[in-house]
């Protein structure tokens, strides 16, 4: 009978990927036994669960990145990282301006204790203006700083709408596992209640056991009590879809299978698929290798873009601070008002005397250089931590895909062959009502599993694609 460890409460996305394994097990194990040539098999996909392909075309929307399309446009964590970034850009051209001049007023020799004015000529209302001059290149390091932290603020906006987008995508591929999950169900009440009737009619003329009836009335009820987990696993996954749209939790959403996604799946094999070869394999259908991912990763990541911003900040806080090692001219100039006396004017020129360079300046160099170099091996780290997060991505959508085409392919029709036989045998009285069961099992954890595949499949290009940085299509080149 249908397994009733299939739905055990929600899951998040990683624990149903990750169930899998242990599912695709459980589910080979039986099919072996009854379909040896499973493996060799080469008929035609179902066309239940293909698309047609003329309907593919440029013209056809894909349903999930128009949402992902509303979602950049609003998402609060977006724009506050847009705000972030203008006022990064903001602060580029005051980095590298002079400093604001300064303005004094005073009186001075003013005679005591009288305070009498006009009692002493040296006497005077004193004007003075005075002026800072960086040194050399200093303005242009600090713009250089100004600009690069201005890069890194942008490239954090990206990384967020990355993250965004991977959420999305993944409240979006549980959303259409648990609406192909209800159609399975639905599709097997169906099935259940028409044996059930002809159990019914066996019984009724006397050619089989009261037990098959009741047993074919136990699988319904369990059915039954499955789709109440899964209304409410869909009601979860609808919730986060439209939270993160920024719509009410109950807004319809129809999740569908994104064309890119069909035309992965349906694509020829790439290299090493489908063989009992132990070899590195390729995704195929036009899609990117391995080689030529990890240069779009290298090229289009976001944290990437993120360190390489974080290095050019710390190159120009250094190259700021050695500059800073040489002193910054003061120039001052003075207008004096005297009583019964002429005025007089002033001007002058002052400078820092660096008396403990070497335990001050040349110390804050020092550690400015150093920090560029950890911005620097940050980097490489960076790199090789991308590589294999692209390489890690990509293996898992290899074998999600193969998985689910063995399964497409093979095991579902072969399946489906199997009830309708086992179906006719029981009608004509030349079969057991049980063995219409395990085989009506085996078709249900067939095609529960084909919707555990189609969506793991999903996850794993948007994760993919959130290891590259970039939108995967096929035909690209990098």
């Amino acid at each position: 009978m249908p397994s009733p460890c299939l739905f055990q409460g929600p899951r998040s996305p990683d624990q149903v990927h990750g169930s899998l394994l242990v599912s695709w097990a459980t589910l080979i194990v039986p099919l072996v036994v009854l379909f040896p040539c499973v493996a060799h098999a080469q008929s035609a996909p179902d066309p239940d669960l293909r698309v047609d392909r003329t309907a593919l075309g440029d013209t056809v929307p894909d349903p999930l990145e128009a949402l992902s399309a509303e979602l950049m446009a609003e998402h609060p964590q977006l724009n506050s990282a847009r705000r972030i970034t203008a006022a990064a850009r903001l602060a580029v051209d005051p980095a590298g301006s002079l400093p604001d001049p300064v303005l004094g007023v005073g009186l001075s020799a003013l005679p005591l204790p009288d305070l009498d004015i006009s009692a002493e000529g040296m006497t005077m209302l004193a004007l003075e203006v005075m002026q800072e001059i960086p040194p050399r290149g200093l303005r242009t390091a600090r713009t250089e700083a100004a600009v690069a932290r201005a890069e890194a603020a942008e490239a954090r906006e990206r990384v967020t709408a990355w993250d965004l987008r991977l959420r999305l995508a993944e409240a979006w591929f549980e959303l259409l596992l648990v609406s192909e999950a209800l159609t399975v169900h639905h599709r097997t009440i169906s099935s259940l209640e028409a044996f059930s009737r002809s159990a019914e009619a066996a019984y009724t003329e006397g050619m089989a056991p009261q037990a098959d009836m009741l047993r074919a009335q136990t699988e319904l009820a369990s059915l039954e009590e499955h789709l109440a987990e899964l209304r409410q696993r869909r009601a979860t996954a609808l919730a986060e879809v439209n939270t993160l749209l920024g719509r009410h939790v109950r807004e319809p959403v129809e999740a569908s299978i994104p064309s890119r996604l069909q035309v992965l799946v349906e694509g020829d094999p790439g290299v090493g698929m489908l063989t009992t070869r132990l070899e590195d394999a390729e995704l195929g259908a036009g899609f990117p290798t391995l080689a030529e991912l990890e240069t779009l990763a290298l090229t289009h990541r976001p944290e990437l873009a993120v360190q390489q911003a974080e290095v050019q900040v710390a190159l120009a806080d250094a190259e700021t601070t050695r500059i800073e090692r040489n002193p910054s001219l003061r120039l001052s100039g003075g207008y004096g008002l005297r009583s019964g006396r002429r005025d007089v004017i002033s001007v002058g020129v002052s400078l820092p005397i660096p008396l403990f360079r070497s335990r001050k300046q040349d110390r804050w160099v020092e550690a400015a250089v150093m920090e560029a170099e950890a911005a620097h091996f940050n980097e490489s780290d960076l790199r090789r931590r991308i590589r294999r997060e692209v390489a890690e991505a990509h293996a898992e959508l290899v074998e999600a895909r193969e998985q689910l085409v063995l399964l497409q392919e093979g095991i579902l029709p072969q399946a489906r062959a199997a009830v309708q036989g086992a179906a006719a045998a029981y009608r004509t009285g030349e079969g057991s009502f049980t063995g219409l069961m395990e085989t009506q099992t085996v078709l249900f954890r067939s095609e529960i599993q084909h919707a555990h595949l189609t969506a793991g499949v999903g996850r794993d290009l948007a994760r993919l694609e959130r290891a590259v940085g970039r939108r995967l299509e096929p035909e690209m080149l990098p």
